[in-house]
């Protein structure tokens, strides 16, 4: 007896680290992420603590995230990979409990004693986790269940983001159409005033034909913003599942945008970010497959029984011990290929953070550089629309040519765009910063 107790305790003493729980690596802090100008002025407040309906206040675009968020194709696949994740954890987990196996049987005996005869066959498995094996597999389930949540809210954060973007984006697009068209009418009246102008001797043909060959190009941009606003409502229309319609959608200057741009200190991208989160539990799953490849040099310990009742108990047990000798090799093998995926699953974790953190930086710089521009992008509309109504008086006059006037009424509708560009991108920036910082989600 005392023989084998010196060969099992030392494999018990050795066999302590597969028990081992998951802690991030110490050097992976989630610290000065964003920028070192950008880290200093953060704080403890985040927009991601906000749902996407405090972010995000049109009503057209709220009823288009949530219908989104309930019909997309991709949401509902990752619901139902969440539940075969489900499903996979709670098989780990039953693994714990004794196997109970009844295999009823019966039949009429027509030999020496007729009679019919009856039995209950009862059948235990049971393996006893004394190494870990069962407990890491557990753990792991566990690490991909999580994982796939994440994935499904990681999804969600997609949504919201690709829905509000391409809904600014068409706003954007209605209020290029606008300037376009009331631009379009004012080269119209333009081409009238150089032909009588013409007529009067004033104009010669040269000038005229220039200035409709300007207008016929801006008339071809309007059909071209009119075919752009489609593409759109269909990219729209695909993620929320629905034929091709038109969007029913409010308008730009009436879109009210946070203020206050609150990042959050860069650590709370680890608890924030769902696909972050999903590089850790990745990363979990792996450090524990590496405990598991640990646990199979170790014995298998296993108690099976049988009970039969056919009229009294008959009872058999047997307790079995299973120890790897020959599989060492392939065993070795399959650790060192469990350790290398989870030394790339800690990389894949760290450069998935420092995207993470990137993508902040590039965000909110997008949205203040935009900011900063729309009082100087006002102040230039403001100065052109007077040279273009001074060009045109001039020109009335006899004081300006026709190239003055087709300069001024181009460079209006030039400043013009860009002004609606630069609310663009400001609106994209926000919606940008507030699915990097992990919003999104609620």
């Amino acid at each position: 007896m005392k023989k084998y107790i010196y060969i099992i305790v030392p494999i018990l003493l050795t066999g302590c680290g597969i028990y081992g729980k998951y802690k991030r690596p110490e050097h992976i802090t989630g610290e000065h992420l964003y920028g070192q100008e950008i880290s200093e002025q953060a704080d403890s407040t985040t927009l991601a603590a906000l749902s996407y309906n405090e972010i995000f206040t049109d009503p057209y675009l709220q009823e288009l995230i949530e219908t989104a968020i309930k019909e997309n194709a991709d949401i509902k696949s990752l619901e139902l990979a969440v539940r075969q994740a489900q499903a996979g954890y709670k098989a780990s987990r039953l693994a714990f409990v004794p196997s109970l196996t009844f295999i009823p049987q019966g039949g009429y005996n027509i030999n020496n004693t007729p009679g019919w005869s009856y039995s209950l066959p009862v059948a235990l498995d049971w393996e006893i986790d004394l190494f870990g094996r069962l407990l890491n597999q557990k753990r792991r389930a566990g690490a991909a269940l999580q994982m796939t949540q994440d994935a499904r809210e990681a999804a969600q954060t997609q949504i919201v983001a690709t829905v509000a973007s391409l809904y600014y984006q068409l706003l954007a697009l209605d209020a290029q159409l606008n300037i376009t068209d009331s631009t379009t009418s004012k080269w119209r009246e333009t081409v009238r005033i150089m032909s009588l102008m013409k007529e009067a001797g004033m104009m010669n043909e040269v000038s005229v034909s220039q200035t409709q060959a300007t207008c016929y190009a801006i008339e071809a941009g309007v059909l071209e913003l009119k075919q752009a606003i489609n593409s759109v409502e269909v990219a729209l229309c695909t993620i929320i599942k629905q034929p091709t319609h038109h969007i029913e959608r409010g308008v730009m200057t009436a879109q009210v945008l946070p203020t206050n741009l609150q990042i959050g200190v860069s650590a709370q991208l680890l608890a924030n970010r769902p696909d972050v989160r999903q590089a850790e539990h990745n990363l979990e799953q792996y450090y524990y497959g590496e405990n598991l490849a640990r646990a199979q040099f170790y014995p298998a310990i296993s108690i099976s029984g049988t009970a039969l009742w056919n009229g009294e108990f008959l009872k058999s047990f047997l307790g079995s011990l299973t120890q790897p000798i020959f599989a060492r090799g392939g065993l070795r093998a399959n650790l060192e290929v469990a350790m290398a995926q989870h030394e790339q699953a800690v990389l894949q974790f760290e450069q998935k953070l420092i995207q993470a953190g990137g993508e902040v930086n590039q965000a909110l710089v997008k949205c203040n550089t935009a900011r900063s521009k729309h009082t100087l992008r006002a102040m230039q509309v403001d100065a052109l629309h007077k040279a273009m109504e001074n060009t045109q008086s001039l020109m009335t006059n006899g004081s300006a040519t026709y190239l003055e006037v087709i300069y001024a009424q181009q460079s209006l509708l030039d400043a013009q765009n860009s002004q609606i560009q630069d609310w663009l991108d400001e609106a994209q920036g926000v919606v940008s910063l507030y699915q990097a910082l992990g919003g999104g989600t609620h």
